[in-house]
């Protein structure tokens, strides 16, 4: 599959551009699940076993983390690493869809009740170019970090909203 590195990695750096806005809402820990298993067709924690840790490790990257049993608590779900919709990633591994849900929980224990669901799309080399985009294709880990980093950008990026209870992004 050829992908559009070019265009993951600029969806990535715009991710990262309002990180600093979120030094603001004190987040005491991140809590990332993957449940891709429930669905039974699913093949990616073959490919991905470190997948959580993954994702968590890079949320926390971009949050101070505080410990404080009183701030409040990210949870963070991945439901679905897929291929152009399906869950039985081919032998080479490669996906180009990330799904998943952020719940928050705040100081006094209160989980919003709905959580807010994050999707994260790659577009594949048959997508018209841009003028001036150059399509690269990636080796295996460039993609996963890639795809990782974006979903860890998304999250921290949607804290403030989800804190509101605002699940409308």
């Amino acid at each position: 599959m050829k992908t559009t590195f070019a265009k993951l990695t600029a969806v990535t750096a715009l991710a990262l551009l309002p990180l600093g806005a979120f030094a603001e809402t004190p987040i005491s820990e991140v809590n990332v699940h993957a449940t891709l298993n429930e669905n039974v067709d699913s093949n990616a924690m073959q490919y991905y076993p470190q997948i959580e840790t993954d994702v968590q490790r890079l949320i926390a990257e971009r949050l101070d983390l505080t410990g404080d049993a009183g701030d409040p608590v990210i949870d963070v779900e991945i439901k679905g690493v897929l291929l152009d919709g399906d869950s039985v990633l081919p032998d080479s591994a490669e996906f180009n869809e990330l799904r998943a849900t952020i719940n928050y929980t705040d100081g006094n224990n209160e989980i919003n009740a709905e959580a807010m669901p994050l999707w994260i799309k790659a577009s594949t080399a048959d997508t018209t170019p841009q003028e001036g985009v150059i399509f690269v294709a990636p080796d295996r880990t460039d993609f996963y970090v890639a795809m990782i980093t974006a979903l860890a950008d998304t999250v921290v990026e949607n804290i403030p909203d989800i804190a509101r209870g605002d699940k409308s992004k």
